[in-house]
C-alpha cells in the first residue's frame, strides 16, 4: 500500500470512529437523560426527534460514501499501477463539475424535502432564515470568514500539511483542485465557482449545520454535537491534510449558527471561505 492509499484508509478509519462516537453518544444520552430522547415530535413541531436521527442519514449517506470510494480508488491505483490511475482521471472536467452539481442539488432537494414535506416543518423558521437582515448577515459572514481563513487555512492548515508530509510524504492534490489549476476553460472556472461558492455552502450547511447538527444537538448536548458533526463534516471531504482545518472550520460554523440563530451566517462564512481558497488555488506556486 502506497502513502496515498494509506492516507485514504486513515480517513476511512476516522469516519468509522466518528460514526461510532455518534452512536455511543446518542445511546449514552438516551440512557442517562431519557427525557431528551423525544421519539416522535408532533407534526409540524420545530423540535428534532429520534426519527430525524434516522432520516438525516439518507442525504448524509451520499457524503459518507465518499471516504469509502476514495479508499477503494486509491487501493486500486496502488495495485494496478500508475497507468490505471491515470486512465481513471479522464478528461471531461466540465462533465465532472456538472455531475457534482447534480449530486449536490439532489442532496439539497432530499434534505429540504425530508424537513418540509415529510416532517411538515417550515425550513425558513427552523433554520432562522428570516431572523436577520441582509446587512448583518453580510457583516458577520465576512468577519467570520476572514477569521476562519486565517485560523483554519493559514495557521492550522500549514501546520497539518507540514506534519503529514513528514509521515506520508507529498500527497497528491485532490482531483477538483488539480483540474482547477490546470484548466484554461472559463466555463469550467465559472461552474467551479458556482459550485464551490453557491451550491456547496447552501447544501452542506442545510444538511450538516441545519439538519444533522440540529438533530444531534437536540438528542445529546451542544458541545458533543459540535465536535462529532465537525468530525463527520471534515472527513467526508476526503482530504487528509484538510481534516483538522475543516474540523475546526465546522466548529466555527456551528458556533456562528448558535450565536446568530440564522443559518445564512454559516452559509455566508462557508461561501467566503471557499471563495478565498479558490483565489489562493489560482495563484501560481513557486516554480510553476
Amino acid at each position: 500500500m502506497n502513502d496515498e492509499a494509506a492516507a485514504k484508509f486513515v480517513l476511512l478509519d476516522f469516519e468509522l470512529l466518528a460514526l461510532l462516537a455518534l452512536a455511543l453518544g446518542v445511546g449514552t444520552y438516551a440512557i442517562l437523560r431519557p427525557r431528551r430522547m423525544q421519539w416522535m415530535a408532533p407534526t409540524g413541531a420545530a423540535d428534532f426527534d429520534f426519527f430525524d436521527l434516522i432520516l438525516m442519514f439518507f442525504p448524509a449517506l451520499l457524503f459518507l460514501l465518499n471516504p469509502i470510494v476514495e479508499a477503494w480508488v486509491a487501493m486500486r491505483a496502488a495495485t494496478e499501477g500508475a497507468e490505471a490511475a491515470g486512465a481513471d482521471k479522464t478528461e471531461g472536467g466540465i462533465g465532472a463539475i456538472l455531475t457534482n452539481l447534480g449530486y449536490f442539488l439532489f442532496v439539497g432537494v432530499m434534505t429540504y424535502g425530508l424537513l418540509e414535506w415529510v416532517r411538515n416543518r417550515r425550513v425558513s423558521e427552523l433554520f432562522g432564515l428570516s431572523r436577520l437582515r441582509l446587512a448583518p448577515i453580510l457583516l458577520y459572514s465576512i468577519l467570520g470568514g476572514v477569521f476562519s481563513v486565517w485560523i483554519c487555512g493559514m495557521v492550522i492548515g500549514d501546520f497539518t500539511s507540514r506534519y503529514l508530509e513528514g509521515i506520508f510524504g507529498k500527497l497528491e492534490l485532490q482531483e477538483p483542485v488539480r483540474l482547477l489549476r490546470e484548466s484554461t476553460s472559463p466555463v469550467y472556472l465559472g461552474l467551479s465557482i458556482f459550485l464551490a461558492c453557491g451550491v456547496a455552502p447552501l447544501v452542506e450547511e442545510m444538511l450538516f449545520r441545519g439538519y444533522i447538527y440540529g438533530t444531534v444537538r437536540r438528542l445529546t448536548h451542544p458541545i458533543f454535537a459540535i465536535l462529532v458533526v465537525g468530525a463527520i463534516f471534515a472527513v467526508v471531504h476526503g482530504n487528509l491534510p484538510a481534516l483538522l482545518p475543516l474540523w475546526i472550520f465546522s466548529i466555527l460554523l456551528c458556533l456562528a449558527y448558535e450565536w446568530s440563530g440564522s443559518l445564512w451566517v454559516s452559509i455566508g462564512m462557508h461561501a467566503f471561505f471557499n471563495a478565498t481558497n479558490i483565489v489562493m488555488m489560482m495563484i501560481p506556486l513557486p516554480g510553476d
